[in-house]
């Protein structure tokens, strides 16, 4: 009897078991219909949150932090490409991209913004240095990344102005430093500084990409990791570097996607563009009686010269100045706060200064009178003729010169787009 009793318990919780397990494998259809129900509301959720993924090396424990929501359309890595060509640079791995993407539309944006309508009172400018100096054009975005194109950035390294020179670099590319002038804040001669600096790099470490590791960290910094594994590969040395020189291509790369077509990216770039003259100085006067003289606002005169340290303009010193054909919209300078600075100023010949400022405008005295004002160049000469060199494409070379490949090659009777190092092309 015992026995039959224990077998009908043992069939009860059988029979209740499987009843549990029946009821659970219904429940299935009801929570993958409620699932469907909230993926518009998980996407969304998505949308605000940064979905953040690390990339670590095994070796250094050091990576790119990404954000991967966005991604790379194909008309974008068609222009990575393309540009890429040009600069002769491997593209960055499409993640680490599109993360400084999402850095500078989101995080970034107003600093964005700002950046690229304050580069307007500088591009010309930058773009004929490089040209002039043989350098890729898309070089000079490189300033967004250094300093935002603000001539008063200081890093907690002691890198100032646009192109960010510390002080023993700013020396060996004759940058002057003294008690009245830092010409690491004068945007032109900084320019013509970096453009020497980079093409130093290119020609030691013979990749646009190491020269551009080299001038955030410094050729030492890279000769040392290149030793170190034996190879002058960025993508060898890579994880060796500073963070922060680990990042630097891919961020160089964002930018050029963002301003190539800154309305697909939410960024709003529209201002006046600027070019610029630079005169040298003649006498000793303040940055406010020539802002005076010259009848050009006291603010752009200071944007425009951060070189001199107490707003005193010394004899020889460049002096820039914006050309000015309307009105300029000065809404995106930048100028740190002023010092009261007390400066022993030698007053100019009375008779000099008549004879200097006869007509209202000084600027556009210059400029209706067709005279050039004694622009400071740099050692480059444009010549009829250019020897073809090792690694040269009719592309860089017609882009150097300021043509187009088809013209180039009419202009050297070529048929296709072979070149050999040693040739001689005419390019004038």
């Amino acid at each position: 009897m015992r026995v039959y009793l224990f077998v009908a318990l043992v069939f009860s919780f059988f029979i209740t078991s499987c009843s549990v397990q029946v009821k659970e494998v219904r429940q299935k259809p009801t929570y993958k219909y409620t699932k469907k129900q909230d993926i518009q509301t998980d996407n969304a959720v998505r949308e605000q949150e940064k979905v953040v993924k690390e990339e670590i090396s095994p070796a250094t424990g050091k990576g790119i932090t990404r954000l991967v929501e966005y991604q790379l359309s194909s008309e974008e890595k068609d222009f990575l490409i393309k540009e890429a060509k040009v600069l002769n640079i491997p593209i960055p791995e499409d993640s680490d991209i599109e993360y400084f993407i999402n850095y500078y539309t989101t995080t970034k944006r107003y600093f964005t913004e700002n950046a690229l309508k304050r580069a307007n009172y500088f591009l010309p400018m930058v773009k004929r240095v490089f040209r002039e100096e043989g350098l890729p054009e898309e070089l000079s975005y490189l300033a967004v990344v250094e300093s935002g194109f603000n001539p008063f950035a200081t890093s907690p390294a002691n890198a100032a102005g646009i192109w960010q020179f510390i002080p023993s670099t700013a020396k060996r590319f004759g940058l002057l430093m003294n008690d009245y002038v830092d010409e690491r804040r004068d945007p032109y001669k900084s320019t013509v500084a970096a453009a020497k600096y980079l093409k130093f790099l290119y020609n030691t470490f013979g990749s646009w990409e190491l020269a551009i590791a080299g001038y955030n960290c410094g050729e030492k910094c890279v000769q040392k990791r290149a030793d170190s594994v034996g190879s002058y590969k960025f993508s060898d040395i890579k994880y060796s570097l500073p963070k922060e020189t680990m990042e630097y291509v891919p961020r160089f790369f964002a930018i050029l996607l963002i301003v190539q077509n800154p309305q697909k990216y939410g960024i709003d770039t529209n201002s006046n563009v600027y070019d610029m003259l630079t005169i040298q100085s003649d006498r000793e006067t303040t940055l406010e009686n020539y802002a005076l003289d010259t009848k050009i606002d006291t603010d752009i005169i200071r944007f425009y010269n951060g070189h001199f340290k107490k707003g005193l303009i010394v004899p020889g010193a460049n002096i820039n100045i914006p050309k000015i054909d309307t009105v300029f919209d000065k809404r995106y300078i930048y100028l740190p706060s002023q010092k009261t600075v007390v400066v022993s100023e030698t007053k100019p010949n009375k008779q000099d200064t008549k004879k200097e400022h006869k007509d209202d405008n000084f600027i556009l005295a210059i400029l209706k009178k067709d005279q050039k004002p004694d622009i400071v160049k740099t050692s480059y000469k444009k010549e009829k003729t250019y020897k073809v060199e090792k690694g040269d494409t009719l592309y860089n070379i017609a882009r150097k010169f300021g043509l187009d490949v088809e013209t180039l090659k009419m202009m050297n009777n070529l048929q296709g787009e072979l070149i050999r190092e040693g040739d001689v092309l005419v390019v004038e």
